[in-house]
């Protein structure tokens, strides 16, 4: 399998990806039946898409459904690896900072790979969460992060070691 370039800085910039990603969110809660003012927005980092429900609204705005949302508007606004700008999809309003419980956990989890000195592998987690992971522990010193696997199978690994460095090597047979 080939490897993912997730190291690639996003574009600063990507007017065509902010569009993409407007015109698709809108087309398909139009043809789910939902009236849902979108707000979006750009930083250097990523896309915001933020939905408020307008009254008479007849869909329901689930975890379920922003989660499958977001998979799929990342998908189309990201088809190659290559200037990937990730879309983020919340309901009322934007979350910038993520969840911080999510953050803490990233910190407890980069402490106890740096002193226990073994990777530690976390799934199953949201897409999401296993990104404000890794962007929760860029630059924290003694640890990297990636995901392996597919689908329902992807987890997230935290390993000790020099973040520049070379990923350890796996053991035979794992």
């Amino acid at each position: 399998m080939p490897e993912r370039n997730e190291g690639a800085p996003p574009p600063r910039e990507a007017p065509d990806k902010v569009a993409r990603a407007k015109a698709f969110c809108e087309e398909l809660l139009r043809r789910l039946g939902g009236d849902v003012a979108l707000d979006v927005k750009e930083s250097a980092e990523a896309i915001g898409v933020s939905l408020t429900p307008r009254d008479g609204n007849g869909l329901e705005l689930s975890g379920a459904l922003v989660e499958a949302m977001r998979y799929l508007v990342n998908r189309v606004v990201n088809p190659r690896a290559e200037g990937r700008k990730w879309v983020n999809v919340d309901v009322g309003g934007f979350s910038e900072d993520g969840d911080p419980a999510v953050k803490a956990m990233a910190v407890r989890l980069a402490a106890t790979a740096v002193k226990t000195g073994k990777v530690l592998a976390v799934s199953p987690i949201s897409a999401r969460e296993r990104r404000q992971i890794h962007m929760a522990l860029v630059g924290v010193e003694g640890v990297s992060t990636r995901s392996e696997g597919e689908g329902i199978f992807r987890q997230l690994l935290v390993v000790p070691g020099p973040a520049d460095g070379p990923a350890p090597a796996k053991p035979k047979g794992a």
